[in-house]
């Protein structure tokens, strides 16, 4: 995670933790990016409205129908094009690098083009990827995420969500077990 209170967590609860940033989260800030690029230029530009899901998502997954609408704009030479192919870069880094030495390589070499796209959402990821430069560069060595911690902390935010607040934290926890533990009842009950 590349926010600063989880940075200011780990640094505080566990201060001998190495930090790794993993590609889920640096490629949710790419496609933000990537948005806020189209957002702007769809300002001056009609054929961008309602585009956003054809330049955030990967083209194996669209349809027959969406990709060539894509095709087609891109063929355009628009600035959603290039910060998109951008964010496709960023995949194949994620995708093809052998080691650490060849994904810093190829991150080098895009954080130059996003500086040099007078793109400013583009500028500013690239700045973004700089200033957690070595923790991003720590997944390549180590491909661990925290996704099955978000998972169940989103569990446990619907639980708290369904139940309007617990009037202590016994209940809470309980709850918790009870939904995230996958218990079998059945036994009990009987």
């Amino acid at each position: 995670d590349m926010s600063l209170g989880f940075a200011k967590g780990i640094r505080e609860r566990l201060p001998n933790a190495a930090r790794i940033i993993d590609k889920f989260h640096v490629i949710k800030h790419a496609n933000e990016a990537v948005d806020k690029v189209r957002k702007q230029e769809a300002r001056g530009n009609a054929l961008l409205k309602r585009t956003k899901y054809l330049w955030l998502r990967n083209e194996s997954n669209l349809t027959g129908l969406q990709l060539e609408p894509k095709r087609s704009l891109q063929r355009r030479r628009l600035k959603t094009g290039r910060a998109c192919q951008m964010r496709e870069t960023l995949q194949d880094i994620y995708g093809t690098s052998a080691d650490r030495a060849e994904a810093e390589t190829a991150l080098k070499r895009l954080c130059s083009w996003m500086t040099r796209s007078r793109l400013e959402p583009m500028k500013e990821f690239a700045r973004q990827i700089r200033r957690h430069w070595r923790d991003i560069l720590a997944y390549f060595d180590h491909p661990y995420t925290n996704a099955i911690l978000e998972g169940l902390n989103s569990v446990i935010q619907n639980v708290k969500t369904r139940a309007r607040g617990f009037k202590n934290m016994d209940y809470f926890s309980t709850m918790i077990y009870l939904t995230c533990g996958k218990l079998d009842l059945s036994t009990v009950t009987t």
